[in-house]
């Protein structure tokens, strides 16, 4: 411990000089690094909790790591072109299930026109792809809940997906509200409706329920007291009508995102500036742990609710056994498609996209913590190949498979445990709120 005395003093002077000047543009690893957050104020981390970094060789140095390059890369070679991509696929939505919508309203089933059947199997394939590509693109932004998303109590983000708080109800609702193009006496506008009644989810239930019944209760069918006595035909133009509003809105939700983020003064901006006069990220370490604070939708959302609750491990509606019903992508049957893209996502924030990048893996390194990267590579592969190993949808596996969506679940967790405790103490970091209790 005498050996060690020198160096810390060191760079605790050296912390005290960058605060004075509020700048931050590097970290030192371990003990120091944990000393030179609490001298800048950041109300970041732990202090003393967060202080077991490794050792410096013996060698007298006190190695540096460039957060600003991180938060580039990140920035540059993750988050934007996930944002991008999303924006595009949402973008051709609209048309693509406006096509098919087309086709259903001009539809007589009654005709036996064959060649217009085909015609709008197609037309709805299509459709429904569509929904499945922009969402396997939303599931990666998913691990990337921060600046716009994670502004205004994530509401941008809830717009575009609000699952776990769906309501098919509130959907069915809406497809007769607009039909009639009012809300007692109010014109329609989707803009002002909650988040359970647009985005991803709703769009979801629109194009892939093959139910024409309303989901309401007795008490919150009122708008609905005729439409199961509707023929089947004109309930799914209805439905396939609304759900071209939902996806112009989605369209509109995604440009927002793309312009809060890379438009003048957004937020790609603010993350690769952190640190600078002005910046809503007083350092650098203050931006990098909100985009580690992401990753943890890795221990909610994905371990909990996507596995755990499903497979009967929390409460459940089936009552703490495996529960099919209980999947995040009921109706497109695309739970494990979600699962797999999140983990991705997680390996590409990671790794600042590719290993060749400046990543969490870097930082690791430079914290003399390559032993915590090593085991999180290896977890991250395992969790992959655990949902790869996953051949037919998550409902099915959780009847006819549950030791493989047990197995998956577990691989997730490795990293989670990872994430947790080594990952946060070795690079100084702050658990979120929403994971400081959890001893899972």
């Amino acid at each position: 411990m005498a050996l060690k005395l020198k160096p810390l003093l060191l760079v605790t002077s050296i912390a005290l000089a960058l605060s004075g000047c509020g700048e931050s543009v590097s970290s030192n690893n371990g003990e120091g690094h944990a000393q030179q957050k609490v001298n800048e104020n950041q109300n970041q981390g732990n202090g003393d909790n967060n202080s077991n970094g490794g050792d410096n060789g013996g060698d007298g140095q006190t190695p540096t790591f460039d957060e600003a390059s991180l938060l580039s890369s990140l920035v540059d070679n993750v988050i934007t072109p996930t944002f991008t991509e999303f924006d595009s696929k949402a973008k051709a939505q609209p048309t693509i299930v406006k096509a098919y919508c087309d086709l259903e309203a001009s539809y007589d089933p009654t005709m036996g026109d064959e060649d217009a059947k085909t015609a709008l199997e197609e037309a709805k394939n299509a459709a429904q792809n569509a929904w499945k590509e922009t969402m396997v693109s939303w599931q990666h932004a998913e691990l990337m809940i921060v600046g716009p998303l994670l502004a205004n109590d994530k509401s941008l983000r809830n717009r575009i997906y609000s699952w776990p708080n769906a309501s098919t109800c509130s959907v069915d609702q809406d497809v007769v509200f607009f039909a009639a193009g009012d809300i007692n006496g109010n014109a329609y506008d989707i803009s002002k409706r909650s988040d359970k009644r647009r985005g991803l989810d709703a769009m979801e239930y629109l194009l892939f329920n093959e139910n024409m019944a309303h989901s309401c209760s007795a008490n919150a069918a009122e708008s609905l007291n005729d439409w199961n006595t509707q023929s089947e035909q004109s309930r799914k133009v209805a439905r396939c009508q609304f759900a071209v509003e939902v996806a112009k809105d989605l369209s509109d939700s995604a440009t927002e995102l793309l312009y809060e983020w890379s438009g003048e003064d957004g937020y790609s901006a603010k993350f690769k500036n952190a640190g600078q006069p002005g910046n809503p990220y007083s350092t650098t370490l203050n931006a990098i742990n909100e985009i580690s604070d992401a990753l943890f939708y890795m221990t909610e959302e994905l371990k909990d609710y996507k596995l755990a609750t499903p497979l009967g491990l929390f409460d459940n509606k089936c009552g703490n056994i495996a529960c099919p019903e209980e999947v995040e992508s009921i109706y497109a049957k695309h739970s494990i498609e979600n699962i797999r893209a999140n983990i991705a996502a997680f390996e590409k924030i990671f790794l600042g996209g590719t290993s060749e990048n400046t990543g969490f893996d870097d930082f690791l390194d430079s914290n003399d913590a390559t032993d915590t990267k090593e085991l999180m590579l290896k977890g991250i592969t395992d969790a992959k190949a655990a949902a790869d190993a996953i051949s037919t949808d998550l409902q099915t596996a959780l009847t006819n498979d549950t030791t493989a969506v047990e197995h998956n679940h577990a691989k997730v967790k490795d990293v989670t445990d990872q994430l947790k405790n080594d990952f946060i103490n070795k690079l100084a970091l702050e658990l979120p709120k929403t994971s400081a209790g959890d001893n899972d």
